[in-house]
């Protein structure tokens, strides 16, 4: 009897094909900025590219350039720097991502017992007063619970007063009662949303994705201000983290990441207790 049943499935790896892609690609395009006799560092400042992004292409490092679409437009742009036919050699690259396999989880067949039960009419009534007994019962240990209830009564400081005894005024030697006033300890809102705000620093390619749903993809120039509000999460990936000062939630700014790194970081908003 057979209760496993196994499919197999051909997947195409994307990665792995990209990573022959960039290969090709990284040869001719260090080949020719050689021929030309130009260095990186001119072409990173004038295309306000990381250093770090230019020796990944030319490398062939895929691990440290970011999502394959903006890969695809940083070939473009190199290649174009370089004379050579940007559009015919960043459609080299693919951008196609691997899809996601979900396998059905094997599954047993399902048995099924017949049980042959005769209820009788007094086998129904002893099964109705033995409901009703522990209705009662427990209906009583709830109502018995809640006489004994302690009702918290506010305390009250004694604090003795001294009056100069005079020949008419007679000396009232009962103490003056005067209640606390319990102080409750105010806790500061917890915030319904999370607000991530990005001041740009230096020019940085720029993905966000906000609550699962990418809302934003290119790249950010020097001098902008963006905000993005999330009701559970916010994720920030960055071609260039060091350019980036984020802010969540008004709380103190900070940078992102060193100059030059690709990161990826998610702001997510605190649980509430």
């Amino acid at each position: 009897m057979k209760f496993f049943r196994k499919t197999q499935k051909e997947i195409t790896d994307y990665n792995e094909i990209r990573k022959q892609q960039l290969e090709l690609i990284s040869v001719e395009l260090k080949q020719a900025r050689i021929e030309r006799n130009i260095e990186k560092d001119l072409i990173s400042n004038q295309l306000h590219i990381p250093l770090s992004i230019l020796n990944a292409l030319e490398s062939g490092d895929l691990h440290h350039l970011p999502e394959p679409f903006f890969t695809r437009q940083l070939i473009k742009k190199y290649a174009n720097f370089l004379k050579l036919n940007g559009e015919d050699i960043s459609q080299q690259f693919s951008i196609e991502l691997n899809k996601k396999v979900y396998q059905k989880k094997s599954s047993l067949r399902s048995f099924y017992f017949k049980i042959p039960l005769n209820f009788k009419p007094q086998h129904l009534y002893f099964f109705y007063f033995l409901l009703l007994f522990f209705s009662i019962r427990s209906l009583s240990s709830v109502l018995e619970s809640s006489q004994f209830t302690q009702i918290k009564i506010p305390q009250k400081q004694v604090i003795e007063t001294k009056i100069p005894p005079t020949n008419n005024t007679p000396i009232n030697t009962t103490p003056e009662a005067i209640p606390i006033v319990e102080k409750k300890e105010e806790k500061p809102p917890t915030p319904t949303e999370i607000v991530v705000k990005v001041t740009v620093k230096e020019d940085s390619w720029v993905k966000i994705i906000v609550d699962e749903k990418p809302v934003f993809e290119g790249i950010l120039t020097k001098g902008l201000e963006k905000q993005w509000n999330g009701k559970q999460r916010v994720t920030i990936r960055a071609g260039n983290a060091g350019g980036l000062f984020v802010t969540v939630n008004d709380e103190k700014q900070k940078e992102l990441g060193k100059s030059g790194e690709v990161k990826n970081i998610t702001f997510e908003l605190p649980t509430q207790s």
